[in-house]
């Protein structure tokens, strides 16, 4: 036989080792190691051993990233027969030792370590190894080498561990002091930091947990920590995650019972969402973890979609009563809340009405049917609830601060502070509406009572001494246009015996001057006015308006008093000034109210204003505090100012209301059809943005603005010719609606079901009889009947629900009303 020539083995050879590389680069290292294989049997290459190898390695390191750390071991000693020390990833081979669990093999390998593989090459398998020492592994310690850094650190670890268990926090403070930063034990230290801190201050572990990193052989351990801060379901979820191991370990953090760690197991073996069936017998057999109401009620809930769980739960809950049993749908129909209403009002119907206690169980469901009601709903609610206990103080408050809020609402406002008054004579938050009520209204004297009162529970109330004080000032400017000036004087300084503070002392001062210009030396009271206002940090424009105000109101000459005051054309208002000056507006309209006045004394600064306005490019909120002020003045012109500057700089809701309110002058009568949808779409803006304020203002105005523009009279001729009939008929309210548009959902298809077996069950003949005991022998009502199907539909839903004992509250009575049976309507001529 024949040799082949050399250059043609050359050739195969060369091929065969370019395909192996080809296929190594590929990843596809099973086949290059066949290639390789045959490649070194007729040759010794250390470039295809190397290669070789390689293949052997980085197939290891595939199988053990699919957790097969046995075929990883097999294939890195086939790696390690042909490579030569130092190996690569010996980190790796040591990891996939101890989680095969090979004792002897570990501790070998183990022994094999330097001092700088352990503290400089390795160190995600140091601190592993650190960790496994502390927990499982104690007898790893004796197989490193001693003289190491790590061996070193672990010793600190370790006591700082024991002075921790023997709860001697400066010893385990110590310890941990003296490990350097990049050891191997750093995680260690943060945690078991955390861990110590953890009763004290448990606010703050995730803070200190988030410094260990996700890779750290402590995440796992740090995240089991965090997890056993949980309560609730976050912590029964985040431990049906875990192992059982783990689970017992929270279990044990978080002080958890053997009765919840049970249930904690049971969810933690179901892989799939949990049936009504299993819920239910859950909820029964671990009520003692829940409560009894709360695993009835549960329980109850699930009733509709678990029927056969009703024996049950009279078994272990007992029959329930009338009121126990639309409570415990009112609670599970929570989400709707036409349906749990419903609930609720069968509740109190449930109630015997004897006994105050029964009185409180009434007040307590109507509030907490309140709770749960838009605002106008819900203080009638709060309202109806106080005739069954009118001892509520926080109803009164909040019935008050709705109708505070309302538009037209006083007369309503006056009522119940009357009622809240009479109820809580001695409170301090009703004295205190009382006494700012007073002061809207001018009624000082009633003020200084309510006042006096408040100070007698609170001498220190600075809200009373204010009162007192604001009320004898503007009884003093009273006195003034009388020219009491003696009676002015008493006034004065009974106003600075309250010992006000020192802006509202130089209020007092500013009256006096007034009156020294009224009584003595002109020049003199000038003086006093004008220190006054330079303590008062007051600028031009506000000084002007305060003077022009003060002079009317004490009816003393208005341009004389401004002629010495600094002139204010030109003034622009900054930020800090205006602010001051929306306070003194506000000020002044609650002591005095006198809208008139307070008018023409902006008369006096309206141009600088409104330049300041355009020119100072103000915050938007504090223009919008300026436009409050300015509503509750029904000053439109700088209303239209503010509104209108504020549209062109921030397109927001607000801002347009503000624009067509002052435009139409705050009368609704004004307002075009045009503005109106203009104010629908911006109220629809103001919803989407959660906008509440806006909302209310936008409301409460297109209700005035569809009340004053309600068609009176304008459809007489469509009625004579009966143009409108059929638009009539269709905006009648619906008898079905009127009789059965009350009812919940749930309870409407049960009689909806049941409606359905008596159609198809029993013949028309029959229905005819059935519903003849129910109507008695009203011809009237059966020709109806032959008229109309629908009063034949809404007989069978009473039918219904007399076969299934559910009271609708709704008889022949209002049926016959509703359908107009009887009545002569008058169709035609004939």
């Amino acid at each position: 036989m024949k040799k082949k020539p050399a250059t043609e083995s050359s050739t195969t050879e060369h091929s065969l080792d370019q395909r192996a590389l080809f296929l190594s680069n590929s990843g596809k290292y099973k086949e290059a190691i066949e290639l390789y294989k045959k490649l070194l049997r007729d040759t010794d290459n250390s470039d295809w051993r190397q290669q070789f190898a390689h293949c052997y390695l980085q197939r290891a390191l595939a199988f053990a990233a699919k957790g097969m750390f046995k075929e990883a071991l097999v294939l890195w000693e086939n790696y390690s027969q042909r490579a030569q020390a130092p190996y690569a990833h010996y980190d790796h081979y040591l990891s996939w030792l101890i989680q095969t669990q090979n004792p002897v093999a570990t501790q070998s390998a183990l022994a094999q370590l330097s001092a700088r593989q352990l503290d400089q090459q390795y160190p995600a398998l140091a601190a592993w190894l650190g960790l496994l020492i502390i927990t499982e592994h104690p007898e790893f310690q004796q197989a490193l080498p001693q003289d190491s850094d790590f061996i070193a650190h672990l010793k600190l670890a370790q006591s700082a561990l024991q002075a921790y268990q023997e709860n001697n926090p400066e010893g385990m403070d110590e310890a941990l002091k003296h490990l350097p930063y990049r050891s191997a034990f750093r995680d260690f230290r943060t945690l078991l930091k955390a861990v110590a801190a953890l009763p004290a201050t448990p606010d703050q572990l995730p803070a200190a947990l988030s410094k260990i990193p996700t890779h750290s052989a402590y995440a796992k351990a740090a995240s089991l920590l965090l997890a056993s801060t949980q309560k609730g379901t976050a912590l029964a979820q985040a431990m049906t995650a875990c192992t059982h191991a783990q689970r017992r370990l929270i279990g044990e953090l978080s002080g958890l019972s053997k009765k919840q760690l049970e249930l904690i197991e049971q969810l933690s073996k179901q892989k799939t969402p949990l049936s009504d069936k299993i819920k239910f017998n859950l909820a029964i057999q671990y009520q003692s973890l829940c409560g009894t109401e709360l695993a009835q009620r549960f329980c109850f809930g699930l009733l509709a979609r678990y029927p056969a769980g009703q024996r049950d739960l009279n078994k272990n809950f007992g029959a329930v009563d009338d009121f126990e049993q639309n409570r415990l749908k009112a609670l599970t129909q929570e989400n709707n809340n036409n349906d749990a209403e419903y609930y609720w009002r069968q509740c109190i119907r449930a109630l015997p009405q004897d006994g105050t206690d029964n009185a409180l169980k009434t007040a307590l469901i109507l509030r907490h049917m309140a709770s749960r009601q838009e605002l106008s709903e819900k203080i009638d609610t709060l309202a109806e609830s106080l005739e069954y206990d009118p001892e509520d103080l926080d109803c009164y408050l909040q019935v008050l601060r709705y109708y505070s809020e309302q538009g037209g609402s006083a007369q309503n406002y006056k009522q119940w502070l009357d009622k809240a008054l009479v109820q809580f004579p001695q409170n301090i938050e009703v004295l205190t509406l009382a006494i700012a009520a007073a002061t809207r209204s001018k009624a000082h004297k009633k003020a200084n009572q309510y006042a006096a009162k408040l100070l007698t529970l609170d001498p220190l109330n600075s809200f009373a001494k204010q009162a007192l004080f604001s009320s004898h000032l503007a009884h003093a400017r009273k006195l003034f246009k009388t020219k009491k000036y003696p009676l002015v004087e008493a006034e004065i300084q009974q106003a600075e015996a309250l010992q006000p503070g020192k802006n509202t002392a130089l209020q007092a001062q500013l009256l006096r001057g007034f009156l020294n210009f009224a009584t003595q030396d002109k020049q003199q009271g000038l003086n006093l006015i004008t220190d006054a206002l330079n303590k008062l940090d007051a600028d031009p424009l506000s000084a002007h308006f305060q003077i022009a105000l003060e002079a009317q109101l004490t009816g003393l000459p208005v341009t004389t008093l401004l002629t010495e005051l600094p002139p204010v054309k030109g003034h622009l208002l900054s930020p800090p000034e205006l602010t001051r000056f929306v306070r003194l507006l506000t000020q002044y309209n609650q002591e005095h109210g006198g809208l008139e006045s307070l008018h023409k004394a902006l008369e006096k600064v309206k141009a600088p204003l409104k330049k300041s306005i355009s020119q100072q490019h103000y915050d938007e909120n504090l223009l919008l505090a300026l436009c409050q002020a300015l509503d509750t003045l029904k000053h439109f012109e700088l209303l239209r100012h503010c509104a209108k500057y504020g549209v062109s700089t921030w397109q927001k809701p607000i801002w347009t209301y503000y624009r067509i309110y002052s435009e139409t002058n705050g009368n609704p009568h004004q307002c075009s059809f045009k503005q109106s949808l203009s104010l629908k779409v911006n109220l629809n803006d103001a919803r989407q943005e959660k906008d509440h304020k806006t909302v209310m203002l936008i409301g409460n105005y297109l209700d005035r603005y569809h009340q004053a523009h309600a068609p009176v009279g304008m459809d007489f001729l469509d009625r004579l010719f009966g143009v409108n009939d059929e638009n009539e008929e269709d905006e009648a309210e619906n008898p079905f609606d009127a009789l059965f548009g009350h009812l919940p959902d749930e309870i409407f298809y049960k009689l909806d079901r049941q409606v359905n077996v008596l159609t198809k069950k029993i013949s028309p003949e029959r229905l005819i009889q059935d519903l003849t005991k129910i109507t008695g022998s009203k011809p009237a009502i059966l020709m109806s009947i032959m008229k109309n199907p629908d009063i034949f539909s809404a007989l069978l839903i009473l039918k219904a629900a007399e076969d299934l004992g559910i009271n609708i509250e709704v008889g022949l009575e209002d049926v016959i009303n509703a359908f107009n049976i009887g009545k002569n309507t008058g169709s035609g001529p004939f």
